[in-house]
């Protein structure tokens, strides 16, 4: 363990954790949107950054990339370059996403004031790429950014509805903002421009999941008779399916 300290609090951690994992261990909120417990980090929003002083030097680092290596770091995270750093960031994002729900508790604690530039649409999207991240810690690898600047959008390739999408909608659990949208209807579900049959189980008649799913994983969908709960009940004990038990 090496000690390091943030905002005047001496805190113990591991050699190579975040900034970010060791400031909430201490109870210290750092505000993030790109982050996710699940996800590798990638400092895409930015909103993370701190102050950095090592070896005498200080510095704004994004501490959900910046590993703690040495004892003697000292981290502060609500200075005034902090919290200028932070306003910057948000303004662009608001600008931009004045509709988003987690722009507008921010916005309000920074004093930001949305301004959307005359002609540009507001919209959901904050480029946060959790839900590329998602897809690719899937392995599966359907959506990716496209373009630059204020064309940069998350896109499945080329715009058109990927077959390497298998409807498992990490993409929309992981999304901050809502914008990722899907529907079901029936044994249907609708998102990225495909529809995906799904899988019922014949215990709770819970749809739980799609062909493309199963078969992703390497699950016969002919012998996935039991959604994920269903199945973690089996385990604890038999229970009954129509006339057999199980």
């Amino acid at each position: 363990m090496i000690e390091i300290t943030i905002d005047g609090q001496t805190v113990s951690v591991e050699p190579g954790t975040t900034l970010l994992k060791a400031a909430r261990a201490a109870g210290i909120e750092i505000p993030t949107l790109c982050a996710h417990e699940g996800l590798p980090p990638e400092g895409n929003c930015r909103l993370c950054s701190v102050e950095v002083t090592e070896r005498g030097k200080t510095r704004l680092a994004m501490s959900c990339m910046y590993p703690a290596n040495r004892d003697g770091l000292v981290v502060r995270t609500d200075t005034d370059r902090v919290r200028t750093a932070r306003r910057f960031v948000l303004q662009m994002l608001a600008d931009r996403n004045p509709k988003a729900p987690a722009l507008r508790s921010l916005c309000e604690e920074y004093g930001v004031t949305p301004s959307a530039p005359e002609g540009v649409e507001p919209e959901l999207c904050i480029r946060c790429g959790r839900c590329v991240r998602a897809c690719e810690t899937n392995g599966t690898n359907a959506l990716s950014f496209a373009g630059r600047g204020w064309e940069r959008e998350v896109t499945p390739p080329f715009h058109e509805a990927s077959e390497d999408c298998i409807g498992c909608l990490s993409c929309a659990e992981v999304c901050p903002t809502g914008r990722i949208t899907w529907e079901e209807k029936g044994r249907k579900r609708s998102i990225w421009g495909r529809a995906f049959d799904m899988v019922e189980c014949e215990r709770c008649h819970d749809r739980y999941a799609t062909l493309e799913q199963l078969r992703f994983t390497g699950t016969d969908p002919e012998t996935a008779r039991l959604c994920p709960r269903c199945r973690k009940t089996l385990q604890q004990g038999r229970i009954r399916l129509g006339n057999r038990e199980l």
